[in-house]
């Protein structure tokens, strides 16, 4: 296969990445999103961590109240949709309890959770002597935490995770690195696909001696910069004009070269050259 023209006019010299004001503001608000959705994992980390400490306080030094009255609040179940039985979640009250005369006596109101149904008598209120506006239900100091109870904030991490790692795949240092040391290759296009409504293209190419196809995503108005194909290849085949990185990955290049800092002579030359 014979060298493509384009290659030839392709400059050698390290190229910069054009960084529009519209381009800075996108990058900033996708990381700032993207660091908002870890948000309720680390609140649910948050509250079973506290949870958790104030378990095992409670465990080694907690006393029971010297007395504990009605609990007020609500309790949440589970609903099955095929057979309309209902399983208790558990309830959350706001339980007023009386402090031992060491702690100095007089009422606390906490906010507590039980697990399960709705007792039938609000269980005994056991607090911290060191903070007795640390309390928990005996029955929840005595519970361990079910496994889904403490895996909830892990399995919410998956979703700002993805999101990071989707931040990253979009951004453009890759190709920062592969246009400082400019190896341009063309390549042929394996398949094509265009998304609707958002009118975006993403293509598979396969650069000379790669085992499997790269893979690159335009957006809406954007096209990849097709080059004439070598004359072996089939007549029904389209090559793409890309640029491979010293990692060896390669990245496709667009129509109008909007990425790359490149002179107006040298962008001429990679048009001229790309169907000689």
């Amino acid at each position: 296969m014979s060298a493509s023209p384009v290659l030839a006019a392709f400059p050698r010299r390290p190229i910069a990445l054009v960084t529009t004001p519209k381009h800075r503001r996108g990058r900033l608000i996708g990381l700032a999103f993207c660091l908002l959705l870890f948000g309720p994992s680390l609140y649910w980390g948050v509250v079973r961590w506290n949870e958790a400490s104030l378990r095992a306080d409670l465990r080694e030094r907690g006393v029971m109240a010297a007395a504990t009255g009605d609990a007020e609040g609500s309790c949440t179940s589970y609903r099955r949709r095929l057979s309309g039985t209902e399983t208790p979640k558990g309830c959350s009250f706001t339980v007023t309890y009386t402090l031992r005369p060491e702690e100095g006596g007089g009422e606390r109101q906490a906010d507590v959770w039980l697990d399960g149904r709705a007792p039938i008598l609000t269980p005994a209120v056991w607090y911290d002597p060191q903070d007795p506006s640390r309390a928990m239900l005996r029955p929840e100091i005595d519970r361990d935490p079910s496994f889904s109870q403490w895996a909830a904030p892990f399995l919410l991490l998956i979703l700002p995770l993805v999101g990071l790692l989707w931040w990253w795949a979009i951004g453009r240092g890759g190709l920062a690195k592969a246009a400082a040391s400019p190896d341009p290759l063309i390549a042929p296009i394996e398949q094509a696909t265009r998304h609707m409504p958002s009118n975006c293209l993403t293509i598979h190419f396969r650069p000379p001696g790669a085992a499997r196809a790269s893979v690159k995503a335009y957006g809406p108005g954007e096209e990849p910069f097709l080059v004439r194909p070598p004359a072996d290849a089939p007549p029904d085949q389209q090559w793409v004009l890309a640029l491979r990185s010293p990692k060896g990955r390669s990245y496709a290049l667009d129509v109008g070269l909007r990425d790359l800092e490149l002179t107006e002579a040298e962008r001429s030359r990679i048009y001229e050259a790309a169907w000689a």
